[in-house]
């Protein structure tokens, strides 16, 4: 498969357009897909949260996975650096706790949550070891640092199956179609090494979307009476 075949899937230049004239109207239009939710949900489920834990979503856009992060019983935070995706998840969640800012300098005390979650985040910024260390550092001791990123190894065959196993059309489809094509994407190894360079230590890893993205999570483990 070509890059020119990807350019070519129905809905590419309705995902194109709106991308260039409006990004926000862009994020909050994929938060409602079906694939692009169901996704991000199993992922959150999978982490084995507790209801009533303080979970930090950095990079939340329009607020879509931090209101779903709220609807199943978190204390949800929704930060991003972008001040035109917060208004728009200010509105959207007028009963959500939302900041805007820089992620690698989070305003936000020690220990101060339960989990902190990113997805697509770590793969896009410049310096996302300062990121995850600054998850790594408003995160308590025993709390959950869990990030998702597309795959490196994920091909154009699987991404070929994945079509045609979910069915898609339209703007859903070039949608799916432009996160694989144009996504900056990350391995396994890469994604274990950065949590670990944060301080995070072990990381289990899973996958979704069969394979097109990977998931780690780490256990907080620093003791603050160390000297």
């Amino acid at each position: 498969m070509t890059r020119k075949r990807y350019d070519r899937e129905p809905g590419t230049r309705e995902v194109e357009a709106m991308l260039e004239e409006s990004p926000v109207h862009f994020f909050a239009a994929i938060g409602e897909l079906e694939w692009y939710s169901r996704t991000h949900r199993h992922w959150i489920d999978d982490l084995g949260l507790r209801v009533g834990d303080r979970v930090l979503e950095v990079g939340c856009a329009t607020g879509t996975l931090t209101a779903y992060l709220a609807d199943n019983g978190y204390r949800a935070t929704g930060f991003d650096r972008s001040n035109a995706m917060i208004r728009q998840a200010r509105n959207d969640h007028p009963d959500l706790n939302f900041s805007v800012g820089d992620a690698a300098r989070l305003p936000y005390d020690d220990d101060t949550f339960d989990a902190v979650v990113a997805a697509s985040v770590i793969n896009v910024v410049s310096d996302s070891e300062s990121v995850l260390s600054e998850m790594h550092r408003v995160c308590a001791p025993g709390g959950t640092v869990a990030v998702l990123v597309p795959s490196t190894d994920f091909t154009d065959d699987g991404f070929d199956a994945l079509i045609e196993s979910l069915g898609l059309e339209g703007f859903s489809r070039a949608a799916l179609a432009k996160w694989h094509r144009s996504a900056m994407k990350m391995s396994r190894s890469h994604l274990a090494a950065l949590l670990a360079t944060a301080g995070l230590g072990l990381a289990v890893t899973h996958s979704y979307l069969e394979g097109m993205v990977i998931a780690a999570t780490a256990t907080v483990q620093r003791d603050r009476t160390a000297p």
